[in-house]
Order: C-alpha cells, then sequence, then structure tokens
C-alpha cells in the first residue's frame, strides 16, 4: 500500500474510532440531538436536489445493489456447487460397483427423459452451449491434460464396450447414426462443407498414416526374405562345397 494511502487509512481509522468513542460516551439528549441534525441534514440536501437528481441517484444505488446480489448469489451459487459436487464424488467413491452401475443406469434413464421432453430449439441450444463450454475448457488445456484426456476418454471408451452385448452393439451404432443423421440434417451448407473438408483431411492424415505403415511392413517382410533367401543360398554352397570335398577324399 502506497504511503500516502496508508496514511489516509489510518487518520479515517482514528476518526471512526474517536467518533465511536464519543458515541460510546455521550447522553441520551446529546444522542436525540445528533439524530436530529442528521435528519434535518439529509432533509435539506434531499429538498435542494432536483427530482433527476434523486431519480439517477436512486437508480445507481439501485443499480449497485443489484449487481452486489447478482455477484453474492454466484459466488453462493459456486461455492453450493463445489460442495455438492464434493458430496457426490465422496459418496460415489464409497459406492459399491453394483450401487454405481444402478447409479449411472439412473443417471441415464433420467437424461433420456429429460432429452425426449425438449424441443428442437431447445436441443439446439444445449447441444451450441455445451459444444461452446467444450471448446472453451479444451482451448485452456495443457498438452499434458490434453493426452490425458484422451487417454483417459479411449480406455473408458473401450472399457465400456468390452462390457457390452452385442444388442447393446448394434442399439449403440443405431444411435449414433440417428444423432448423425439428425445433426447433419440441422447443418446449413458452409457447415456441411467445413464437415466434410474436416473429414476429408482426416481420412487422408489416417490413409497416409496406414499406407506408411504398410509400406514399412512390406519393406521389413521383403528384407526378411532377401536375407533368409541369402542364408539358404550361403548354406546350400557351403553343403555343396563340403559334398565336394567328400567325394574328392573317397575317390
Amino acid at each position: 500500500m502506497p504511503p500516502k494511502r496508508r496514511k489516509l487509512l489510518g487518520r479515517r481509522t482514528a476518526a471512526a474510532f474517536a467518533a465511536r468513542a464519543a458515541r460510546a460516551s455521550e447522553t441520551p439528549e446529546q444522542t436525540s440531538l445528533r439524530l436530529s441534525r442528521m435528519a434535518s441534514s439529509s432533509a435539506a440536501r434531499l429538498s435542494m436536489e432536483s427530482a433527476a437528481a434523486r431519480t439517477e441517484r436512486l437508480a445507481s444505488a439501485a443499480s449497485t445493489m443489484s449487481a452486489r446480489r447478482a455477484s453474492l448469489s454466484i459466488k453462493e451459487r459456486s461455492l453450493q456447487n463445489s460442495q455438492e459436487a464434493v458430496r457426490v464424488a465422496r459418496l460415489r467413491a464409497s459406492q459399491s460397483p453394483a450401487q454405481k452401475t444402478l447409479h449411472s443406469l439412473r443417471d441415464v434413464t433420467a437424461k433420456a427423459y429429460s432429452r425426449g421432453l425438449e424441443s428442437s430449439e431447445q436441443t439446439t441450444t444445449r447441444r451450441l452451449r455445451n459444444t461452446r463450454a467444450t471448446a472453451a475448457a479444451r482451448a485452456s488445456e495443457q498438452p499434458q491434460e490434453t493426452a490425458h484426456r484422451r487417454f483417459r476418454n479411449a480406455r473408458s471408451t473401450a472399457s465400456a464396450r468390452t462390457l457390452k452385448s452385442p444388442a447393446q452393439t448394434t442399439v449403440r451404432r443405431v444411435r449414433n447414426a440417428l444423432s448423425t443423421a439428425s445433426a447433419t440434417a440441422l447443418e446449413s451448407p458452409e457447415q456441411t462443407t467445413v464437415r466434410r473438408v474436416r473429414n476429408a483431411r482426416s481420412t487422408a492424415s489416417a490413409e497416409n498414416s496406414e499406407v506408411r505403415r504398410q509400406r514399412l511392413e512390406n519393406i521389413s517382410i521383403s528384407s526378411f526374405f532377401e536375407w533368409h533367401n541369402f542364408a539358404v543360398c550361403v548354406i546350400l554352397v557351403k553343403c555343396h562345397i563340403q559334398l565336394c570335398m567328400h567325394c574328392q577324399l573317397f575317390r
């Protein structure tokens, strides 16, 4: 804190302390006189200011109070959400696998029911909000966090798919196909073009990686067979030389 501000704060603190001490030691008559003086001063100030200034001051005070109330409610809601998240995490950590499965099934059922009741506009708004939140969260990620998230998602997906029956796999594929068809039907021509270009680039990158991997495998296999043929030829030559030497000895 700067020295001037510290000095001013010290003066205000000393003045407030002196005022509190004076109020604590004053008589009832002095208190009544002070309050009446304050009331008359406030009335004189209010009578001097215009109606527009009074309205502006009241509006400013109301706006300030509303902003403070909104900020306080946001902080309280954030604190409540954090406490609720901690409570839910502790509760789920103490659950058995069967309870966790039942809880997940109940959540999925409730989510499916709520989404079945929402309109197309609400669905679009929800997806857009989720997309923006996901993009904002991933934009602030570190490379290690991104790699850890992808590995965790891949492991979770693989674990979930290994536990599925063929019927569940079919249902998942049909649901994904319906979701993709619905999202594609809601796209604009520009979004369709962007999606196709992105998919084409991804496919080309994957194909290039696959072609490169296949070429390396072919090279390694061909090299193996070349070395194998060379070794066989060397062995045959050695056998032929030894056979010729034995024939000369017998003669």
